[in-house]
């Protein structure tokens, strides 16, 4: 699929009416806010912060959540060609048949299969699985509204975070194999069959096959977005000391996130007046990425202490002075700094897909 270019954000800018941009608006400085560097810098779950979250999918309770803030330089990605393996994140051109995205089962029926030919399309994995989504919506989620059928519409997530950690994401996969759980978007479809074929995992877990997370993210508006648009850390700029666990208790089970702390090597990205024919590709696991290294010889994760002088998410080359693959790209909602008066809420929705190769 072509990426998001500066030919259609030209476009963009000729067709606005609500605010005159020119391509000169290829930066901005925007407030990200971090995990305080207070907290305890870890790999691994430690207890010490975490969040119980219902089945609607709402945090009833959080503990040890201390955000600071820090004004950074944005980047357009537009300018860039940033990709998926190297970086973590790519923006395509992706135009559909659109749907009603607050109706769950148009969404599982309908918009799931549309994601997963997109990244059968864009990587050449030989299966690929939609297994959940969110629908954001920061006015929506004020008025507790309810997707049909479904959960509670989200608020843009405005933190510096990572959707799965060394052990969640693997772990993620192992679950995916088995009968649903309550939490599960695909329980009501599938009954007690697995979403992945068991056999696929197994394959993964003795190392004879790659999988990865990938989010498919998209606008849902008719009008290009104008507030709180979606920026991604660049996987190469980011290292094990930015990261600490977040915990996340589940009903029946603990899935794990990780938050950033802020580091001056970091460098932000995000796609201008994004419509909803485009879509970000965001990888939120990679078993081929380097930051796995981490791992001990024994499986187990060590401390990002440890691990930090000689691995980092995506270290820049590999031996062979190619580029080396992305695990993950860490990721937040952000407010830009001078938004049209009347800038219209961003509403999105994003799939999250397992991808074996």
């Amino acid at each position: 699929s072509p990426r998001c270019s500066t030919l259609a954000l030209r476009r963009k800018l000729t067709q606005s009416s609500r605010k005159k941009y020119t391509l000169a608006d290829m930066r901005l400085d925007a407030v990200i806010n971090y995990q305080s560097s207070a907290v305890v810098r870890t790999l691994v779950r430690n207890g010490a912060v975490f969040s119980q979250r219902d089945e609607t999918g709402t945090d009833v309770r959080v503990v040890g959540y201390d955000m600071e803030p820090h004004t950074v330089p944005i980047h357009n990605g537009r300018l860039e060609q940033l990709t998926l393996d190297t970086n973590g994140f790519t923006c395509v051109s992706s135009p559909i048949k659109h749907i009603d995205y607050y109706a769950q089962a148009e969404v599982v029926d309908n918009y799931y299969k549309q994601c997963e030919q997109l990244l059968r399309d864009t990587t050449g994995a030989s299966f690929v699985a939609a297994f959940d989504h969110n629908v954001r919506s920061a006015s929506d989620a004020e008025k507790r509204k309810k997707i049909v059928g479904g959960n509670l519409v989200q608020g843009p997530a405005a933190m510096c975070h990572g959707d799965y950690t060394l052990v969640s994401g693997p772990q993620r996969l192992q679950d995916l194999a088995k009968p649903p759980k309550t939490n599960d978007t695909l329980r009501a479809r599938l009954g007690e069959t697995p979403l992945v074929p068991p056999h696929l995992a197994a394959d993964v877990a003795a190392g004879k096959r790659r999988f990865a997370i990938i989010n498919v993210w998209r606008p849902i508006t008719s009008f290009p977005v104008e507030s709180k648009p979606l920026a991604l850390l660049d996987a190469t700029s980011a290292a094990a000391d930015d990261l600490s666990v977040f915990e996340i208790h589940y009903v029946d089970r603990i899935g794990e996130n990780y938050f950033g702390s802020h580091s001056d090597k970091h460098r932000w990205y995000y796609f201008p007046r994004m419509t909803r024919d485009e879509a970000i590709m965001l990888k939120t696991f990679d078993s081929k990425g380097s930051f796995p290294a981490a791992a001990a010889p024994d499986g187990s994760t060590v401390p990002a202490s440890a691990a930090a002088p000689v691995v980092t998410p995506t270290a820049i080359t590999n031996d062979d002075g190619a580029a080396a693959v992305s695990t993950f790209a860490l990721h937040t909602a952000i407010d830009e700094p001078d938004p049209p008066q009347d800038a219209r809420d961003r509403e999105s929705i994003e799939v999250r897909c397992v991808v074996v190769y």
